[in-house]
């Protein structure tokens, strides 16, 4: 007879399976769950779980035999468990977190720098990309009809991948903004884009925060690192939607040695 999986064994699954979706299936199909929502799709799933092992007298009281077996029990087994469990980890616990909360904080030492200096060159998925050799976008083309497919596939990159932080108008005021600082780009602002060569718009979503230069630190942008995620083309045109939904043109190399995100 096959042997039956207790409903606490059942929960536990459930809850690892839960953070496994949350912190590494989701941001390899689409993008990092921002740390606040996380914790609230954690508190989601808790409760989910607590109905469902609630939902009848003989589930709750499966599910609470382990629970009540360690605070009751007096076997050789659950004395010493007692001890780990209500005196052992919480001084551990304890212990972390003070050396966690006692440290000092130090101010940043300067103005960081919105528009950092580009690199001469960059590496995109192993090919070495020089960004003043790129004065313009290269999907822009004199084929009208081809451009406007490609601003049509970079519309739909930007509402899979970036309206979530940028926002349905571009304007930075996306799902996710409130929880980042500094916030997302607001790419209607003239000081954004407008200021910017498309090159560098590639190095800055190719590469998101973690490319960063250190002058743009201590407050790195959350952007993520869409090299992970995107084509080279994809990132092309979703720059082409950028400028076209915006009332913004793009700067050349003449124009302006750099900018930034």
């Amino acid at each position: 007879m096959r042997r039956k999986v207790p409903i606490y064994v059942k929960a536990l699954l459930v809850f690892l399976a839960a953070l496994f979706v949350y912190g590494v299936v989701v941001p390899l199909v689409s993008a990092p769950i921002p740390r606040q929502l996380f914790g609230w799709y954690v508190v989601a799933t808790l409760i989910a779980i607590l109905f469902y092992v609630s939902s009848s007298e003989a589930a709750w009281q499966e599910f609470v035999a382990p629970f009540r077996e360690l605070l009751l029990g007096r076997t050789a087994f659950t004395k010493p468990l007692r001890v780990l469990v209500f005196i052992v980890v919480p001084l551990v616990l304890g212990l972390y977190f003070k050396s966690w909360a006692s440290g000092t904080v130090s101010p940043p030492g300067g103005l960081r720098v919105i528009h950092p200096t580009p690199p001469g060159s960059i590496t995109f998925k192993g090919k070495r990309m020089v960004l003043q050799e790129i004065p313009t976008n290269p999907l822009r083309g004199p084929d009208a009809a081809r451009l406007a497919e490609h601003i049509e596939k970079g519309r739909q990159v930007y509402y899979q991948n970036c309206f979530f932080c940028h926002g349905d108008a571009l304007d930075g005021h996306g799902h996710y903004a409130k929880g980042f600082n500094p916030p997302p780009a607001d790419f209607q602002d003239p000081g954004t884009i407008a200021q910017l060569t498309e090159s560098f718009l590639f190095w800055r979503i190719a590469k998101g925060g973690p490319g960063l230069p250190g002058e743009s630190t201590p407050w790195d942008s959350a952007m993520p690192v869409w090299e992970n995620f995107l084509s080279e083309e994809e990132i092309w045109q979703v720059i082409l939607y950028l400028y076209e939904a915006t009332p913004h043109q793009p700067r050349t190399w003449g124009e302006t040695e750099g900018g930034g995100h």
